[in-house]
Parts: structure tokens; sequence; C-alpha cells
């Protein structure tokens, strides 16, 4: 498994916590009427009382089944932002570690010669991060209703990720110690096949967790988007949420190495076009004096700047634009958000942006 020449761990992008949906099922039974029973002064007739028995019973299991949508979703959406959460504050730093370990030890599968004349080690997992995500997931796996496949597909990236940040923190203290000048790399070299077996497991529960999550969120963020036209009209939130889902569909289309440049190119435009039409609405904010345009105006200049990477990005394959001797060095590596056109800064500006709508 050689990381040299690939640009999958970039791949690995955040992603926008679940949004809530429309106005709740228990919200929308309090806005009913409360069913008041039959006033008489003589005895009801029969065919009166069952008719009334009756009209009970159906309003009562049409309560019961709106109680059951309203706990549903609720557990949907608490499971959902464990989940998001733990991804967004585990995964990036893993794959950023095993991306610092592989721009020195050139061959993953073998591991470090003991000849190289720079050794990086690699980046230390935070062990808060590693104990939060457990927290968080075991108590959204113990909600029910159960979320399937989403809690077994979750359940084992927690798994998976435990153990490699384990492996990677071993080797980190390691080679932050420098301990390999003393042992000629024999402790590394005994360490190495563990992370190999490590990664191994957690990449293929990296991505179906990933998939998994962003399918079902892209979902409800969809249904909440067109909610919002509804209740709000083309409010802040409306375009704000607008631009992260173009930029999602945008991601989806330009992350490989050759792709259709003509659809995405017009995707970009339109998202451009968001950026614009939100603008006039965050000055009528200043006259306001809501303070809250400054979160907009952060998420909008963002928004600029990952436009501009997938530009970038699309030119460079549309145009087919070699990179350099002195890009190929960064590509495939953690410095490869500074080469223009590639997935890393693609990918970089598009987190940038996540954790600005995120913070809204």
């Amino acid at each position: 498994m050689d990381f040299k020449n690939s640009t999958n761990i970039w791949k690995k992008g955040a992603i926008a916590l679940s949004i809530i949906l429309a106005l709740s099922a228990c919200d929308k039974k309090k806005e009913e009427p409360a069913a008041s029973a039959p006033v008489t002064t003589q005895e009801t007739p029969s065919s009166v009382k069952k008719e009334t028995e009756n009209v009970e019973a159906e309003k009562t299991t049409t309560n019961t089944k709106a109680e059951e949508t309203q706990n549903a979703e609720e557990a949907m959406q608490e499971k959902m932002n464990a989940y998001i959460e733990c991804y967004n504050a585990l995964d990036g730093s893993i794959h950023n570690s095993i991306n610092r370990y592989t721009s020195w030890v050139k061959n993953f599968e073998k591991g470090p010669t003991g000849k190289e004349s720079i050794v990086y080690g690699l980046y230390q997992i935070n062990q808060n991060s590693t104990d939060s995500c457990k927290k968080s997931v075991t108590e959204a796996l113990a909600i029910k209703p159960e979320l399937k496949p989403m809690d077994e597909i979750a359940a084992n990236y927690l798994a998976a990720a435990e153990t490699i940040s384990a492996k990677i923190n071993e080797l980190n203290r390691y080679y932050d110690q420098e301990d390999y000048k003393d042992d000629s790399f024999a402790k590394g070299k005994e360490l190495h096949p563990n992370l190999v077996a490590a990664y191994k497991t957690f990449e293929p529960a990296s991505k179906a967790f990933s998939q998994s999550i962003s399918k079902i969120n892209n979902e409800r963020q969809q249904a909440r988007l067109d909610q919002m036209e509804k209740e709000e009209g083309k409010s802040l939130n409306y375009y704000s949420l607008g631009i992260m889902l173009d930029a999602q569909t945008i991601n989806s289309m330009i992350e490989e190495e050759s792709f259709e440049t003509e659809k995405p190119l017009a995707l970009v435009s339109e998202l451009q076009s968001k950026i614009e039409s939100a603008r006039p609405l965050i000055e009528e904010q200043k006259k306001t004096n809501n303070m809250s345009y400054m979160s907009y105006e952060s998420l909008l200049r963002q928004a600029d700047s990952y436009a501009k990477a997938a530009k970038e990005r699309i030119r460079r394959v549309r145009d087919k634009e070699p990179y350099s001797t002195g890009e190929k060095m960064n590509l495939g590596t953690s410095g490869e958000w500074m080469v223009n056109g590639s997935v890393g800064k693609l990918v970089k500006e598009y987190n940038s942006l996540v954790g600005d709508y995120n913070r809204l």
C-alpha cells in the first residue's frame, strides 16, 4: 500500500453538522386543540357512545404514531450529530498523522529502512479527542430506536479509530524522543507492521463511515433547505446552507484525478451567485446592529476562497496542466494544500468553510 503517489488520504473532508428538520411532530401536536369528552344532559345512546369511542381511539392512535415519529427523528438527530462530531474531531488527525509518516517512510508496506536522512515521525492523536469520540458514539449507540446500518458502521469506525490512534501515539513517542538514534530503528521497525495492520482496518471503516454519514446528512440537509425556502424565503440561512450543499456536490465531482469539467465549473458559478445574493442581506443586518452578520461575512469570505480553489482544481484538469517538480514533492503529503489545483488545497478550503458554517 503505497501512499506516496496517492491523494486518497486528502479526500477526507469534514462534514457539516446535522441540521434539525422542520417543526417536530411533538410541537405540531401542541398546536392541536385538546379533544374534549362529549357533554350530555342525559344518557348517551349506545350508537353515539360507540362512535365517540372510535373517534377517541383514532386520535389516540394518531397521537401515538406522531410521538413515535418524533422520537425516531430525535433519536436519529442525536445519533447523527454524535457521529459527525466524532468523525470531524478524529478522522482528519489520523489521516494527517499517516500522511506525515509516509512523507519520509517511502514504502508504507515495508516501513523504515533505518537509512532515512530525514525523520519526521508522526503527529500525535489527542487522547481527549479519542475519549470524547468514544463517549459520544457509545451513548449514541444506546439510543433507541436503532439506526441501521449506521449504528454498526459507527461502532466499527470507533473500534478501528481507537486501535490506530494507540498505534500512532506509541510510534509518535518513540520518534519524538528520537529513540531511533539509540537502537538503530529497531523498535520503529518492530512497531511498523502493527501500524500497517491497524490502518488496513481503519481505512475501509473510515470510508464507510464517511459515505454513510454523507448520504444521510445530505438528504436531511436538502429537506431542510426546501423547508427553509417555504418558511423564511431566500434568507441568509437559506443561502448559507445552499452554498454548503453546492460545495459538497462540487467536491464529489472534482476529487478524482480526471473528470468532466463543464458541469462542476457551472456549479461553482451557481455557488458564487448565491454568495453575491447573500451580501445585501448582510448589509441589512448591519443596519439593525445585528452582530450575527460577522459570522455570515466570515462564511462568505471562506466560500469565495473555496470557489477559487475549486476553479483552480477544475482548470488544472481541464487544461491538463502538469505539476512542477516542486509541486510533486508536496503531493500526497501534509503540504499538498500549498499546491494550486490540488485535491489537498480543495479539501483544506472546504474544511475551513465547514468550520465557519458550523459556527453560525
